[in-house]
């Protein structure tokens, strides 16, 4: 196919764009992969004179020069405390965030933690949250797009949000990190258009998701049963 063929045809030319980005590209270059890996590995044994089916060299770290010998480790379970895999829950609203959705519900989850977060998709538009609030801790808000690895080129939303208690209005189009600090009113949000699934995180520096909401005083949620 030339690129002439291409520029007359741009719906084309964008089909294999997004082809090439979405989960359908993903499988077509895995099977690929499969059918060139044989051809691959003869290549790089020529190459570098290893058999096929050796392990393949790690890179190292751009970032230490000369680390230390890479330690043997002992066995035991001293630390097994500091470690959680109940992350997943079902989503409270499945058309908008499909589901299951990943949540860390910090103390509820591992005690003693003093963050929580979630991790959730957003496929249609939907108003998040209809009211202001403010916590007692930092926050941070992530809006990424959810197309690997590109999480900021695969950005297509649109999300209005309000911060202060004036109401300063803000429109997100692009991947963007917002910081809520201590004590700041935020909210509403209206994620009003959505082109991407839109990944979406809230980081909120305490224990537990909590907050002072401007009609109802204050509220906190500890989290949902988990689901394996």
């Amino acid at each position: 196919m030339s690129s002439n063929d291409d520029d007359k045809n741009p719906s084309r030319r964008a089909f294999f764009q997004e082809l090439g980005t979405g989960a359908t590209g993903v499988a077509i270059a895995a099977a690929l992969t499969q059918l060139a890996g044989p051809a691959m590995a003869q290549a790089q044994e020529a190459k570098t004179g290893a058999g096929v089916g050796a392990p393949a060299k790690q890179a190292a770290s751009p970032f230490f020069k000369n680390p230390p010998p890479w330690p043997k480790g002992t066995d035991g379970h001293i630390y097994d405390n500091l470690f959680s895999n109940k992350l997943k829950e079902n989503s409270m609203i499945p058309d908008i965030v499909p589901g299951p959705q990943a949540y860390f519900r910090g103390d509820s989850d591992l005690p003693g933690a003093k963050i929580n977060m979630g991790w959730q998709i957003f496929v249609k538009p939907y108003k998040l949250e209809m009211e202001s609030h403010h916590h007692d801790t930092d926050e941070y808000l992530f809006f990424l797009g959810s197309t690997f690895p590109d999480l900021v080129g695969s950005f297509d939303a649109e999300v209005e949000y309000f911060i202060g208690k004036e109401y300063e209005r803000h429109i997100i189009t692009q991947a963007t990190v917002l910081y809520i600090p201590a004590g700041m009113e935020h909210n509403p949000c209206n994620i009003r258009r959505v082109g991407k699934p839109l990944f979406f995180t809230a980081l909120a520096m305490a224990p537990y998701f909590n907050g002072v909401y401007q009609t109802e005083g204050y509220r906190e949620f500890r989290g949902t049963a988990k689901i394996k």
